[in-house]
């Protein structure tokens, strides 16, 4: 006589698996991810004592800036799993981009030397964020004459900067004034001479740069001949304006 026996044989131990190493890549042009395309994930390490069924990740199709986790799962036969991560870092090398404003040329008010100068704030873009904008002159500061350069730095969330830089000219179009000028002399000749010295109280001179140089055609002391002398006196500053100041000495 005979009679049957089924032994079962199942398969309760999991597979192992071994995720691949970290991958660091850079953001895609124009863009502050990553397409899963462009990362190069490589292949986990999987065992089973009986065999693999699948291997699957939940990678997803774009990778965001920073730092993302794949999950790896490994199915053998019999259905068991087990599972690895891989951490995914995208990282921003993508400069922003900064455009100044154009060269300005400013003019100095009527008494200092110097203007307020205001600009519209340069146009800045980033792949991913701005972090801050500075400047090593704000819109509104008073420029002295000459020629300053003004230097702006964006720098993005990732710390990648730019700069741009524009000049400000301050020029001095305001002519020297002169206040006080004397009015007309009229003198005796000195006895015995036919000429007579003449003496007058000098005008105030002032300019908005502070600086200028006076030329007199005749100087207060100096001895006049019978007749009328036109006396001037010429203001030039440092720009090249000039005011003159005039009248004339008669000696009778």
């Amino acid at each position: 006589a005979t009679a049957t026996q089924v032994v079962t044989v199942v398969d309760n131990i999991d597979p192992t698996i071994t995720a691949p190493a970290a991958v660091t890549v850079n953001v895609d042009a124009g863009t502050c991810s990553t397409a899963l395309s462009n990362v190069a994930l490589g292949t986990p390490t999987t065992a089973d004592n009986c065999s693999v069924a699948s291997t699957t990740n939940n990678a997803p199709a774009s990778f965001p800036l920073g730092n993302t986790t794949v999950t790896w799962t490994v199915t053998d036969g019999s259905g068991n799993t087990a599972t690895a991560t891989q951490v995914v870092t995208v990282v921003d090398n993508i400069d922003p981009t900064i455009t100044c404003p154009s060269d300005i040329t400013a003019y100095s008010d009527a008494t200092t030397n110097g203007t307020t100068v205001t600009w519209a704030a340069p146009v800045t873009s980033d792949n991913c964020s701005i972090g801050s904008v500075t400047s090593s002159f704000q819109s509104g500061t008073t420029f002295t004459l000459g020629t300053q350069s003004v230097t702006y730095t964006v720098i993005d969330g990732s710390g990648n900067s730019a700069v741009c830089t524009f000049n400000v000219t301050v020029l001095d179009t305001v002519s020297p004034v002169i206040t006080n000028c004397p009015s007309d002399i009229t003198q005796n000749n000195n006895t015995g001479n036919c000429n007579a010295v003449v003496v007058w109280t000098a005008p105030t001179f002032f300019d908005n740069s502070g600086s200028y140089t006076v030329v007199w055609s005749h100087n207060s002391g100096d001895v006049f001949a019978v007749g009328t002398t036109t006396v001037t006196a010429t203001v030039t500053d440092a720009a090249g304006n000039t005011t003159v100041c005039s009248f004339d000495v008669t000696v009778e």
